[in-house]
This record gives structure tokens, sequence and C-alpha cells, in this order.
């Protein structure tokens, strides 16, 4: 899930576009805050800004693409879904079904191959509308992008492809990870591996009117998505609850990690999508508000300070590199 802002982003006046290359266990509902860092090991400053970086360039080589869902209809709730989903309290099979497992493991996980990152990948995106049945149509858009651009990493560590449910809501929604209310931020539930993405959150409470804000949300979602598939969040939810879960100092700590490494992914996506020739209309939208994300909106320190989570989104979005967003090696200072 991500954490709320109480003010929008400030906009950053000397924004200079990065130069883009060419075509080169337990269930737990994670809460996603957007956050950037510059390095595993050297998180403890700030790199320069957001707006003068350049998204590292992965060049993908992959030409597969992941089918996505047609024929969506809206709830008398506001609920948009599509023709072609599961139900909700069903888990998603999307995918390859070709007997490989998900791996119970944090910082030792098989996904950190050095050297892999998010795929170059283009995505022909919808026009923009905040209403619930328009933003449903653009995440189920970007749906395939992000699975196209993750899915070699994750085929080369040997992990499962499933592409996630997507479902956007406008009103309260019963989950396998418990109610969600339409005024909370979006949440990626493990237990039916499937994002609730909460229009009218974003759109009403927070006023967000700019399409890469609600990317960036998506991306960080997807993130959580990625630890569901991959056997990171079941390792998670077993570490959480040996350590009290957050109840505990040791307990917010993991969710820090666990929400701090879904951010760093969040950046390693828009840097996948920058340079496949994703506009910056989106990406620096995206970046802004995932850097102005933080505990400090909510006293609660389950997400990792501002200053932190502005550090591994950018870090993702820099480096694009898996083994640059293993929050479960950094030092404490790093995961604040």
């Amino acid at each position: 899930m991500r954490l709320a802002t109480q003010r929008p982003p400030q906009p950053m006046p000397h924004m200079r576009p990065p130069q883009r290359k060419s075509n080169t266990g337990v269930i737990v509902a994670l809460v996603l805050v957007g956050v950037a860092l510059l390095g595993v090991g050297t998180v403890g400053a700030m790199a320069a800004s957001i707006t003068s970086s350049r998204a590292s360039d992965y060049s993908s080589t992959s030409s597969r693409s992941t089918s996505t869902n047609s024929g969506e209809t809206e709830t008398s709730d506001g609920t948009t879904t599509s023709g072609n989903e599961e139900s909700e309290t069903s888990t998603s099979t999307r995918g390859h079904d070709d007997g490989v497992k998900p791996v119970s493991a944090l910082g030792d996980h098989p996904l950190n191959i050095p050297g892999n990152g998010a795929m170059n990948t283009s995505c022909d995106l919808p026009r923009f509308s905040t209403d619930v049945t328009a933003q449903d149509r653009f995440y189920q858009a970007a749906l395939p992008c992000l699975m196209e651009a993750w899915a070699p990493a994750l085929e080369n560590a040997n992990l499962p492809v499933r592409t996630p449910t997507v479902i956007t809501t406008g009103d309260n929604i019963e989950t396998p990870c418990g109610t969600r209310r339409w005024n909370q931020t979006a949440m990626y539930c493990p237990g039916n591996h499937t994002i609730y993405m909460t229009g009218r959150y974003y759109a009403q409470v927070e006023q967000r009117t700019e399409a890469g804000v609600y990317l960036g949300q998506f991306a960080h979602e997807f993130g959580h998505a990625l630890q569901g598939m991959t056997g990171i969040n079941s390792a998670y939810g077993d570490a959480s609850y040996d350590a009290g879960g957050n109840s505990t100092s040791a307990g917010l700590e993991l969710t820090r990690r666990s929400e701090l490494q879904a951010t760093c992914f969040e950046g390693m996506t828009l840097a996948a999508l920058q340079n496949g020739g994703v506009s910056n209309d989106y990406i620096f939208p995206a970046l802004e508000d995932s850097s102005d994300r933080g505990d400090e909106h909510t006293n609660v320190r389950d997400h990792g300070s501002t200053s932190t989570n502005a550090a591994w989104v950018e870090q993702g979005f820099r480096k694009n590199r898996i083994t640059e967003c293993n929050t479960w090696l950094a030092t404490p200072s790093d995961v604040d």
C-alpha cells in the first residue's frame, strides 16, 4: 500500500528531462510509499536531484508481450473490473505454468542476479482521466507493459511469471487482506495476487490530476506484486511474524524494507518505460510524487522517511539493477 501525502508535491522549476537512449507465508496487506535512494550501502547521503537524473538504459531484446484484460464493466459501487478477470478471492495464474516455484527468501533471494534490471519497454497508454472507469482503463493498459519489462529478469532467475489481477475501486471493497475503504491508499493483496487501486482516494482526497502520479502509484503496487510472485513477500511475512509485527521496532523495520524495495522497483519500472519511449510528462510527476511520501505524513514508522523514500526511488530509476534494490541487506540508517 502507498502512503498518503498531506500536500501535493512542490513543482521543480529547473527540471531538465533526462536523456533517453533509444532501443538500446502469511497474508500481509502491503502499504506503498514512493522513495528514492542512490545505492545500497551508500544510501546515507541523497544524490543529485531526480530532475537531473537519467534513467539507467537497460536495453530490451525481448519481444514477448503479456495479454491484458478486456471488456471492462463498472459496477454499481463504482468498482471497475474486467471481463476476463478471475473472482476477487481467487488467485491469478496468468503467465507461465512451467512448474517453477517462488522462493521464500529475503537478502539472498535468487532474483538478485548481478546485472539484471527491468527491460526497456514501450507502452501505449490511453488518455487519462480521474474517473474510476478511465483510471482502470489506464492501469489495464499499463499492466502488460510492466509484465513485459520484468518477465526477462524473473525468467533468468527461474521464478514464476504471474500477471496480477488489477481491480480499480471507487468504493469500499472486501479482499482476502480485509476491507479496503475508498478513502485509503492503493493496496496489493498477496492472498489473491491482486492490486486494488482506490481511484477516488487519489482523485478526491489527494486531488491529484496528473497521469504520472497514478502511474507511479501503480508501479509501486506492482513492485509489491513482484515480491508476491517471487516469494519475497512470503519470507517477509514469516520474518515479520517472528519479530512481532508492526508492534515492535524490529517488525516496523522489516515493513520499511519491504515498502522501500517496492519503491525502488517502481523506480526501475519508470526507467524501463522512459527508455522505451514513455514521455517524461508521465515519468517526472511519478518520481516527484514518490519522493514526497513518507512517515512524516502519518507519524507511523512503517514506510520510511520522505528523504529515504526519495533516495530509493531515485536509486531504482538511475541504476535499474535489481541488486541495487536489495533493501534487505541495507544498513538500518538506509531504511529509516
